[in-house]
C-alpha cells in the first residue's frame, strides 16, 4: 500500500511540474510572420477583416472600422482583444512602401474566457443536495 501512494505522490509531482499544466506560464498568442493589418472597431477592438472591407467604411474621426498595421514578429489580437495593448506593437497608419498581409486564420478567433461552474463555497444552500 505504502508503494502505491509513493508511486502516486511522485507521478503528480511530475505532472504538475510540466508546463501544459501551469497557466501562467502559456503563451497562446499567434504572432505575424510577416507585415500585418488587422481590422478593429470605434474602440481598438479587433473584428472581423470584412468590416474593414465594407462599403460602409470610413475614414477620419468619424470611422467605425480602421485597420491597424502589425510589426512582423508581434503577437496578433484575437478578436476582442484591444490594440491599444502595448504587446500588439502597430499603428493605426501603414508604413510607406511596405505590403500588408491579412492576419492568418488561427488568429480569427476569440480567446476563451474562464467559466465558473460553482464549486465549493459557491452557495451554501445548494451544498449537500438533501433536506432536513
Amino acid at each position: 500500500m505504502q508503494k502505491k501512494l509513493t508511486m502516486t505522490t511522485a507521478m503528480a509531482a511530475s505532472i504538475a511540474a510540466l508546463s501544459g499544466c501551469s497557466s501562467n506560464d502559456r503563451d497562446d498568442n499567434q504572432y505575424a510572420s510577416n507585415d500585418t493589418a488587422v481590422c478593429t472597431d470605434w474602440d481598438g477592438e479587433r473584428v472581423d477583416d470584412d468590416q474593414c472591407d465594407d462599403h460602409s467604411y470610413q475614414t477620419g474621426s468619424g470611422a467605425r472600422h480602421s485597420w491597424f498595421y502589425i510589426r512582423r514578429g508581434s503577437p496578433l489580437p484575437f478578436y476582442g482583444d484591444s490594440v491599444r495593448d502595448p504587446r500588439f506593437a502597430g499603428s493605426y497608419t501603414a508604413d510607406t512602401g511596405r505590403g500588408y498581409y491579412r492576419a492568418p486564420a488561427a488568429s480569427r478567433m476569440t480567446r476563451s474566457q474562464a467559466v465558473s461552474r460553482g464549486g465549493l463555497g459557491s452557495s451554501s444552500r445548494a451544498f449537500g443536495g438533501g433536506r432536513s
